[in-house]
């Protein structure tokens, strides 16, 4: 028996997931898709594009948007959660990963107005000044192992924490 092709996000996911990330800043005006909704479609569902996303995905990306925008607004999924693709890495866990992107946007949330560069370049920059390593925006973590994941994640934790203390302490 033939399996059927998934739904695909229909506009009104598509306009949801702007309202979003467009009130938390996360979408580059001038239209350049390397921003920093992208890097969030592509670390939940592995795909770099808003129109490759199918129904289930799109709820997914809506629970993300939610979560970071500090609301729990539940979202149903069409279907159980298949394991996310593993993004390729030298050494650093899926946890480490997920743990950086997730320390990237509460960075972002300090930001009083949008950045000129995209979140991945942002990274790329700050995995640069603070473990003297080249990487790229399509794959960060190329030549992280462990321990300097590790690293990362500690020092993204005191720029985090920096912010919060600039910011009055409201979080």
């Amino acid at each position: 028996m033939a399996q059927s092709a998934p739904k695909m996000m229909d506009a009104k996911q598509r306009a949801r997931i702007f309202a979003i990330a467009n009130k938390l800043g996360l979408v580059d005006k001038s239209g350049n898709r390397d921003d920093a909704l992208h890097a969030l479609v592509e670390s939940e569902t592995g795909k770099s594009s808003l129109k490759e996303l199918t129904s289930r995905e799109a709820e997914l990306v809506i629970n993300r948007l939610f979560k970071l925008q500090g609301s729990n607004a539940p979202v149903k999924t069409a279907a159980p959660k298949k394991p996310k693709k593993p993004e390729k890495t030298a050494g650093a866990s899926q946890a480490q990963v997920d743990k950086i992107w997730a320390l990237m946007y509460t960075l972002t949330g300090y930001d009083k107005e949008p950045k000129a560069v995209s979140l991945g370049d942002r990274l790329c920059g700050i995995i640069k000044k603070e473990l003297g390593i080249n990487a790229v925006s399509k794959t960060p973590f190329a030549w992280l192992d462990s321990q300097a994941a590790y690293k990362l994640i500690e020092c993204l934790k005191g720029y985090v924490a920096n912010e919060k203390r600039k910011a009055g302490g409201k979080s």
